[in-house]
């Protein structure tokens, strides 16, 4: 298991501690106390990389790792920022999923807010760590004619998931991809930069790449200060529509 792995369900589990300000976590230290549930996080340090079960007394984990693999997120530097217990309205964990019917049921568990790449971000997980999903939306980009026609949607959670939909002769298909296999490293720093320097804002505009005009919105969630110029903004919505081709096909 890599240290980003046992980084994030050492932090639900540990929420008191980890409402400190934030700090780079010797996870040797983390791992001590009372808390009757570190019993069963087991023994974390026992799970094996290739085949991610904790033997035959323990399930598998979720392979949180996943989303640090590549050399574009270095997992050294990724630090825990805070982390409570929450009841989640739902089994999808209070986010909204494009392929998933979210069954209504409470469902205890955790929030947990990390930093890397100059971002604050959220993982939301069940009690045991057995479901762990991201939950900060980085842009959620909309291509949609009212019809069956044209019903395509990207939305990157940070700190690299995208999840997109699209329609084709009626029938809707869903994708989920990390951006660090569709997107070059500098595309993706670029990705980064424009999220670290750029404030929300909300993008509205006729599609050009279509036989129809349909129309094109983007919601960019940036948790910079610059308001984007309208050069800017036709530079996110073609960002946005290039990882949408690339995660759709």
């Amino acid at each position: 298991m890599t240290k980003i792995t046992a980084l994030i369900l050492t932090a639900g589990l540990l929420f008191a501690a980890c409402s400190t300000p934030a700090e780079q976590v010797d996870l040797n230290q983390v791992i001590t106390g009372e808390n009757p549930a570190l019993e069963e996080l087991g023994n974390t340090y026992g799970v094996d990389d290739s085949t991610g079960t904790t033997g035959d007394d323990h399930p598998p984990y979720p392979s949180i790792s996943d989303q640090f693999q590549t050399i574009y997120i270095d997992p050294d530097q990724v630090k825990i920022i805070s982390s409570e217990v929450v009841e989640w309205p739902d089994s999808c964990l209070g986010i909204e999923r494009m392929d998933v019917d979210c069954v209504p049921e409470k469902t205890p568990g955790y929030a947990v807010i990390l930093e890397a790449q100059g971002l604050q971000f959220a993982y939301h997980s069940d009690e045991i760590g057995s479901q762990v999903e991201p939950a900060t939306p980085g842009l959620v980009w909309t291509r949609d004619d009212s019809g069956t026609t044209v019903c395509d949607r990207l939305v990157i959670f940070l700190p690299d998931t995208a999840r997109v939909c699209w329609c084709v002769n009626g029938e809707l298909h869903t994708a989920e991809v990390n951006l660090q296999q569709i997107l070059t490293e500098e595309e993706y720093r670029l990705l980064i930069d424009s999220l670290i320097t750029f404030s929300e804002n909300t993008i509205n505009r006729p599609s050009t790449d279509q036989p129809n005009p349909v129309m094109v919105s983007l919601a960019f969630h940036g948790q910079g200060q610059t308001f984007p110029s309208a050069e800017q903004q036709a530079s996110l919505v073609s960002m946005a529509e290039l990882i949408f081709g690339r995660a759709a096909h």
